[in-house]
C-alpha cells in the first residue's frame, strides 16, 4: 500500500504523515529524504530480513524532488519488492506525479486562502490593505507558517524584481529572521504577531 501527504499546508500535511508513522509501531521503517537518497541502503532495507517479519515501510520526504534517474531506479526496487511506501511532498502535487501511485491514498493539505490574500498585500502603499488581512491571519493561529511564507515572498524578491526599494527588502528579510530566532530563544518582549506586523508597516510605509 502507499500512501502520500501533500499540499500546500505543509505544516499540516508533514504532521499527518508523522502521524501515520507513529500509527505503525510494529513496523519496520526506513525513514529517508530526497536530498539524502541511498539506493544501496534501501535495496538492503527492502531485501534484507527483518526484525519485525515482513512489516516494513520506506518513508520518503520530497520523494518527487528525487533527480528523474534516481527515481526511476527507486520506483523499479519498489516495485519489485512491493514495500508499503509512505511519501510527504513539501507541496501541492499535480495529477500526474499522483498518477506514479494510481492505487495510493492521497491526503491532500490547503492553507486556508487568508493566508494568500494577506501575503498579497505586502505591496508599496498598501499599508491599510495589510492591516486588514493581516488581523484575519492572526486569528487563524498560523504564525509559524505565515512567517515562513512572507520570508520565502521577500527572498524571492530580494533576488528578483520588486517595487520595493532593495535596502528595504534586505532590512526587512534580516529582521524577520532575527524575529525568528529571538522568539525560539525566548527573547522577545512583545508578543510574535506584533513584532512581525511591526517589520510588515515598517517595509510598506518605506
Amino acid at each position: 500500500m502507499q500512501y502520500i501527504f501533500h499540499g500546500d499546508d505543509y505544516g499540516t500535511s508533514r504532521s499527518e504523515f508523522n502521524q501515520h508513522l507513529d500509527n505503525n509501531p510494529k513496523a519496520e521503517i526506513l525513514q529517508i529524504d530526497s536530498k539524502l537518497i541511498d539506493l544501496d541502503k534501501i535495496n538492503n532495507f527492502l531485501n534484507g530480513s527483518s526484525l519485525f517479519g515482513d512489516n516494513k515501510i520506506l518513508a520518503v520526504s520530497n520523494f518527487f524532488s528525487i533527480p528523474k534517474a534516481t527515481l526511476d531506479k527507486l520506483l523499479a526496487i519498489i516495485k519489485i519488492t512491493g514495500t508499503d511506501v509512505v511519501i510527504w511532498q513539501d507541496k501541492t502535487l499535480t495529477p500526474v506525479q499522483l498518477k506514479t501511485f494510481p492505487k495510493a491514498i492521497i491526503r491532500l493539505s490547503k492553507l486556508d486562502n487568508k493566508l494568500f490574500q494577506c501575503l498579497n498585500t505586502v505591496k508599496p502603499n498598501n499599508l491599510k490593505r495589510f492591516l486588514e488581512t493581516y488581523d484575519k491571519v492572526d486569528k487563524t493561529n498560523m504564525y509559524d507558517l505565515f512567517l515562513y511564507l512572507i520570508k520565502g515572498n521577500i527572498r524571492k524578491q530580494l533576488i528578483g524584481p520588486s517595487n520595493f526599494n532593495p535596502q528595504n527588502l534586505k532590512a526587512a528579510y534580516l529582521q524577520l529572521i532575527e524575529l525568528d530566532y529571538q522568539n525560539k530563544s525566548g527573547q522577545l518582549t512583545i508578543s510574535k504577531e506584533i513584532a512581525l506586523q511591526r517589520i510588515i508597516i515598517n517595509l510598506l510605509r518605506n
